[in-house]
């Protein structure tokens, strides 16, 4: 009897830190902070569409709503998979506020870069699409670092998303 309660509180006790895990599936604190590299990607009507269905979902969670919220979370994800955004993305970096977003042409910073700097960013960038799949935080922070030291260098705004800067089948 002693081996089983023992057992059972070594269970209990392994299974509380997992219960106090984040009901969301993917821990991305590390995209928060800026805009983020899918904000300013939809066209207006999308991007009201998905801060609309975004508001709904906030709503249904404030009230544990579980079928209004999956309701609204496919259709976030239809708008997204329609942009090619990750599934795993959150929501919140997609949303804006008030129903637009800043909107940085990103042709106007494609080719600043010299070709050194080209191949510099291009490298910290494909580093950073590893890192990300792997979900190593460290490498992430310090690729992300890399870019915008590059993207400072050259003027070019935080929230311009970094595969428009890369030069990935543009021939530098």
């Amino acid at each position: 009897m002693k081996r089983l309660l023992g057992l059972l509180a070594v269970l209990v006790g392994l299974g509380i830190p997992l219960a106090a895990q984040s009901q969301y599936p993917y821990d991305r604190d590390y995209d928060r902070g800026y805009a983020g590299p899918w904000q300013g990607r939809m066209s207006s009507d999308d991007q009201k569409d998905f801060n609309k269905e975004y508001d709904k979902w906030q709503k249904a969670n404030a009230k544990s709503d579980r079928e209004d919220i999956d309701k609204h979370a496919r259709k976030m994800e239809e708008i997204m998979a329609r942009y090619n955004i990750p599934p795993d993305t959150p929501f919140d970096t997609i949303a804006t506020s008030y129903g637009y977003s800043r909107h940085n042409d990103v042709r106007q910073f494609q080719g600043r870069f010299s070709p050194d700097d080209q191949k510099r960013f291009d490298k910290a960038y494909e580093h950073w699409l590893n890192d990300r799949r792997k979900r190593d935080r460290d490498d992430i922070a310090k690729d992300e670092g890399k870019m915008q030291e590059l993207m400072a260098r050259y003027n070019i705004p935080r929230d311009v998303p970094y595969d428009a800067l890369s030069s990935g089948g543009r021939g530098y």
